[in-house]
């Protein structure tokens, strides 16, 4: 069903209720009155000094260390990132900057990200799809089988849809599954990501996760065709490994195949659209 999304002034949250409403049940929310800092701090020398040239451009970002952007970051979300059960990587931080009009594809973020999504400037159309009653994704991938048209259904899907406007921060738990689309002129937003140390196999999308990452520790090679780099999943690599797939066995490995191998006829009849779709989205990104 569709569910109304929460918004909770900074003023009126402390760090304690965050953890143990929002954090811990990795549940949405969205915080307001969040300083979103100064405007002409965002030039295209901040940028590059800040962000460097290891930005992901083609696939909507420039990143970051903490340490080059320590004025960004909301107190809230620092104290998160420091939490012994959250794992940072070297370059936790993102920078998003798309026109009007600019959509991306029905996903979740891969390596088991929480993320932190401060709108700077401008205005964003938001969908999110609860890991409970998840889309079906492409074999290995995370992106979802659905073409540019789909939209969440009441009766099959427990989905938010929501505009999100300067200022506001949205806490998105891993797994959620989520569509963004860009309504203002110019859009901005800071993003923070952290990766849980502990898996989550209660739902279908964390199962599925801690499934994978135990196909890929068995059968290596299948590491070659993916993008993220399984040796340093979620900043820690085997480390956190070992912990999503403790539990898992012979026949979860089978299931998994078997359900991977199932989603395939319809990749190959969507491929077309989805490929259309991402170069659409890449041509997009930055381009203000």
């Amino acid at each position: 069903m569709k569910q109304t999304i929460e918004r909770i002034p900074l003023a009126e949250i402390t760090y304690e209720r965050f953890v143990s409403a929002y954090l811990l049940p990795e549940k949405p929310v969205i915080i307001t009155g969040i300083e979103s800092g100064d405007m002409e701090k965002i030039t295209p020398e901040r940028i590059h000094a800040t962000f460097g040239k290891e930005g992901k451009r083609s696939i909507g970002w420039y990143d970051a260390s903490l340490s080059m952007a320590t004025d960004m970051i909301p107190p809230l979300v620092q104290q998160v990132l420091e939490r012994e059960d959250m794992s940072v990587r070297p370059l936790p931080m993102r920078l998003f900057m798309q026109p009007a009009g600019h959509k991306t594809l029905y996903h979740y973020d891969g390596n088991s990200l929480h993320g932190f999504n401060l709108q700077v400037k401008g205005r964003k159309k938001w969908i999110l799809v609860s890991p409970y009653t998840p889309l079906a994704s492409a074999p290995m991938l995370f992106v979802s089988l659905v073409g540019e048209d789909f939209e969440p259904e009441e009766r099959i899907h427990d989905f938010y849809e929501f505009e999100t406007e300067e200022g506001e921060m949205l806490f998105l738990p891993r797994y959620w599954i989520h569509a963004v689309e860009t309504l203002a002129e110019e859009n901005i937003n800071y993003n923070w990501v952290c990766t849980p140390t502990f898996p989550k196999l209660d739902s279908p999308s964390g199962r599925r996760e801690s499934e994978l990452l135990y196909l890929r520790k068995k059968i290596p090679f299948v590491n070659r065709f993916l993008v993220d780099d399984y040796a340093s999943y979620g900043g820690r690599g085997e480390e956190i490994v070992k912990r999503y797939i403790a539990s898992l066995g012979r026949m979860d490995l089978i299931r998994r195949i078997g359900k991977e191998l199932r989603n395939l006829p319809r990749t190959l009849l969507l491929a077309k659209e989805i490929k259309a779709m991402a170069r659409k989205f890449e041509k997009n990104n930055f381009n203000l």
